[in-house]
């Protein structure tokens, strides 16, 4: 009997061990080289989310200004005249954020509210911790709400990464009486035309991430922000060394510096702890909304001076490139 065999017939080849390694090897290089790249695009596609959310919270402050003939007041407060410290307000602490609502397609959120009560009332509050996506920067992993506390009671409040701009000075010594003011202040009611330096100039909002972690060998420091209220009684922990703690103001305001006795505090975007500055999670810098409507990306590195006139309405200085 004979056996027959075909040559054309082959046995099947498998990957050896070394090669399936080697492939193996191949597709991770890939992935370490490809990573970054799709890390760099999710990051400029949040970037770019958050430019249209400042550019929104732009249309509505202008369309609250077009009804008002005025911008909205930084915060509300009762009983204290421009001069008084934050020490001595009281409510209801509303912030501009809550007055544009029905300008950002939030009115009913807004009806929710009752402005003749303090933005403590349990009523009020229930409103105050709602998440509203276009105050929040995608890029910030804060949650959704964070705890304040005035010594008493604690109160649950709606993150947000968008502070408004309160100019140069403490919020906290002077919340009322910015020295250069800026746009949006305790109990402000400026108008375009009190912007002398011109709407291109100066900043009407710009970012704050929730925690402040620049500097190296530093604890972090919680800089949480609300589009709600300057919640009366909140004091918090500044985020600079002995510094007394900062006023409910630092919740809804931003700064570009201060002199605090022998203490000179000029910082750009991203340099410091302290929680009345301005900052994001975004790579080098933080985005700004000016008095024109225009969103622009600065550098953490701008001329502090830059800066500085940038946050103020009205000091004569002529700004270049930044």
């Amino acid at each position: 009997m004979s056996v027959y065999f075909d040559k054309s017939r082959r046995a099947r080849r498998g990957f050896t061990l070394i090669e399936l390694l080697v492939v193996i090897a191949i597709i991770a290089i890939l992935i370490a080289l490809l990573l970054p790249a799709v890390q760099q695009a999710r990051e400029a596609a949040r970037r770019t989310q958050c430019k249209n959310h400042l550019k929104q919270i732009g249309l509505a402050l202008h369309n609250y200004h077009d009804a008002h003939l005025v911008f909205p007041p930084g915060y509300v407060a009762g009983n204290v005249t421009a001069a008084d410290p934050a020490s001595a307000e009281d409510g209801s602490g509303f912030a501009w954020g809550t007055m544009i609502l029905p300008m950002m397609d939030q009115a009913s959120l807004y009806n929710q509210l009752n402005l003749d009560l303090d933005s403590r009332d349990p009523a009020n509050l229930v409103a105050g911790r709602t998440y509203l996506p276009t105050f929040r920067c995608p890029s910030d992993n804060a949650n959704n709400t964070f705890i304040v506390t005035d010594g008493t009671n604690n109160y649950e409040l709606a993150t947000a990464n968008y502070v408004g701009m309160y100019g140069y000075g403490s919020v906290t010594m002077a919340p009322g009486n910015p020295d250069p003011a800026g746009v949006l202040y305790r109990n402000s009611s400026v108008r375009i035309g009190d912007i002398t330096d011109g709407t291109t100039a100066t900043i009407l909002v710009a970012e704050r991430a929730h925690v402040h972690d620049f500097i190296p060998g530093a604890a972090d420091v919680q800089a949480n922000s609300t589009w709600y209220a300057a919640v009366p009684g909140v004091f918090r922990p500044a985020g600079m060394g002995t510094m007394p703690d900062e006023a409910p103001a630092s919740l809804v305001l931003g700064h570009v510096g201060q002199m605090m006795g022998a203490m000179t505090m000029h910082h750009p975007p991203n340099t410091t702890h302290h929680i009345v500055n301005f900052s994001s999670r975004h790579e080098g810098g933080a985005h700004i909304l000016l008095a024109d409507g225009s969103v622009h990306f600065i550098s953490e590195n701008i001329n502090y001076n830059t800066f500085r006139w940038l946050g103020q309405r009205s000091d004569g200085e002529v700004i270049g490139e930044f």
